[in-house]
């Protein structure tokens, strides 16, 4: 015991005030993760007349909030830039004073890494950074817009279109560099594969475009891993003629109570989809409570509705299955609104949620065995988790494999078949319950005990080094390495996961142990999250309107399709 209440209260009060004179006062020295020892008078000298945000600020608390609220990490300062100019005056003042050097577009990482992924960082926010403009069939799009407002914009200019994820608040920065995912992929490929140039800032704090015919190894490697190269002020895309015709649809499925009755029903979902035509985006998403297992078929035809109620009859039949509703659209920007579940252009950020996940990428058909295996993990383990949970594998091949060479970025997964998520939420943003990363740990392995491939947009922070770089990156590594090596020799952007410089083993930073983690230790868990019954439109959810009875609704949206999507980013 330390004394009487009024004693503590007094004591607390007096150590509060010293606190706030000395962290208040310019000459006051911070100590970072990043062991750089500054003051903040130090680092406000090297930023002047930038908008610039301390810790202590009023305004640091709301700006260095993460998406995923399991981290939280203090930045030694965040930069919100005007100008490109501004952009290459805090690159310069990072690379002086030694300070990692991240960015920052729509702050949807599940790692944190756009806030540093450890403390001390500098970060660049780049959400001031607006500008749109087009040309021809190109348009120049800089990074602190969202995917909704550029879907937008290309509307109102003409009718043009981009592949990209569906939920409207997610960046253009991290979303391009590590692929950008959704439903019109399989008909126009990813969205770095609609990039013709990239204005990048690097680490001596000048300006290039990286292009095919300037600076073609830097382009490269933007389009797969750019936040370790430099900050991407704007990207240039080639724009599509909006599709003319298009359905969004949900096939509902049975619940299913036993592992070998969905891991059927799975592998009857991928030998179909195996031989379906591009013009298919469709992805098996399910969650469970202690009832079962419940799943539905969801996803966009880029045809008309009876074409695609011929396409999909046989499979629906087979499953057991019904069409809950498939709607056909002749405008593009109703069928993203559709897709999104809210408008494509709102105010303030998503709704934080505090969760892990993995991913994992396969190549072709999984076999019997390891579905059965996966099945009886979720059926007999998984739905009695204290984390409300969801997995999803979207279907890639189509343009991504066809109409892209594997050499034209460094994007390692051009072969991809099926991309999974696996993604455990805690209730209410209450802390994580302290098995929860476990059961979703071992979602994965029940499936694919060795994994080999995974999807950098969907960031995992505890894979290690040798994890991260092999399934992320594959055989482009040692080639990233050599490029980190030339473009910024001194590593000055650097966060858990950013390539290393050269033949370096890793980053020098350790990819699970930085930083704040508020994951539970108490061992009480949450309630299970109770299955909504129905999972309405909501401007706050990004969640679709649908009779699905069966699925966990989560307060945010991720990747590709309904009822879960975004592509998230470690920008």
């Amino acid at each position: 015991m330390f004394g009487s209440t009024t004693q503590n209260d007094s004591i607390r009060s007096w150590l509060f005030t010293l606190a706030f004179l000395l962290f208040s006062h310019p000459s006051f020295t911070y100590s970072y993760g990043s062991h750089v020892h500054l003051s903040r008078q130090s680092i406000d000298s090297c930023l002047t007349n930038l908008n610039v945000t301390y810790p202590r600020d009023p305004s640091f608390h709301s700006l260095s909030q993460t998406f995923n609220s399991r981290l939280s990490y203090t930045p030694a300062a965040i930069v919100l830039p005007s100008s490109v100019q501004d952009v290459e005056r805090l690159v310069t003042c990072g690379a002086h004073l030694k300070l990692s050097v991240v960015s920052r577009s729509g702050g949807h990482s599940y790692a944190g890494y756009g806030l540093g992924g450890v403390d001390g960082a500098l970060v660049a926010d780049l959400s001031s950074l607006k500008q749109i403009t087009s040309s021809g069939d190109n348009v120049v799009v800089q990074t602190g817009n969202t995917l909704g407002e550029v879907a937008t914009y290309l509307w109102d200019h003409g009718r043009r279109a981009l592949p990209h994820g569906t939920c409207p608040k997610v960046g253009t920065g991290g979303h391009t560099s590590y692929g950008g995912y959704g439903p019109y992929s399989r008909m126009a490929g990813l969205l770095m594969d609609r990039v013709v140039s990239a204005d990048v800032v690097l680490a001596n704090g000048t300006s290039v475009t990286a292009s095919e015919m300037s600076h073609p190894d830097l382009f490269w490697a933007l389009k797969g891993a750019a936040p370790s190269y430099g900050i991407v002020t704007s990207w240039t895309y080639s724009t599509l003629t909006a599709p003319m015709i298009s359905v969004s649809f949900f096939i509902s499925l049975p619940r299913y109570t036993g592992g070998g009755s969905f891991a059927t029903a799975f592998s009857k979902y991928q030998a179909f989809v195996h031989t379906a035509p591009r013009e298919l985006a469709m992805a098996f998403a399910f969650g469970g409570d202690s009832k079962g297992i419940g799943a539905q078929l969801t996803g966009n035809y880029f045809g008309s509705k009876s074409d695609f109620i011929n396409l999909v009859s046989g499979l629906v039949k087979d499953l057991n299955g019904s069409i809950s509703h498939a709607d056909e659209y002749s405008d593009w920007m109703k069928l993203l609104v559709a897709n999104g579940g809210e408008q494509l252009v709102t105010t303030g950020p998503s709704p934080p949620n505090t969760f892990f996940a993995k991913s994992l990428v396969t190549f072709d058909l999984l076999d019997d065995s390891s579905l059965k295996r996966w099945g009886d993990y979720l059926v007999n383990t998984a739905i009695h988790a204290d984390i409300g949970w969801f997995a999803q594998a979207d279907l890639y091949g189509g343009a991504i494999s066809s109409d892209f060479d594997a050499s034209s970025s460094s994007f390692a997964h051009r072969d991809a078949f099926l991309v999974f998520q696996f993604y455990g939420s805690s209730k209410d943003n209450a802390p994580y319950p302290s098995d929860g990363m476990d059961v979703i740990n071992k979602m994965l392995t029940s499936l694919s005990p060795n994994p080999t491939a995974a999807y950098p947009n969907y960031i995992d922070p505890t894979l290690s080094d040798s994890e991260w770089q092999s399934q992320y990156f594959g055989n482009n590594m040692a080639r990233l390495r050599e490029i980190k090596a030339s473009y910024d020799p001194n590593n000055v952007f650097k966060f858990p996961q950013s390539i290393p410089v050269g033949n370096m083993a890793d980053t020098g930073i350790p990819t699970q142990s930085m930083g704040t983690r508020k994951d539970s230790i108490s061992g009480t868990g949450e309630d299970d999250v109770p299955l909504n019954p129905h999972l309405h439109k909501n401007s706050d959810t990004c969640l679709p309107e649908t009779t699905v009875t069966s699925l966990t609704a989560f307060p945010f949206c991720l990747d590709s399709f309904h009822p879960f999507k975004f592509d998230v980013v470690p920008m």
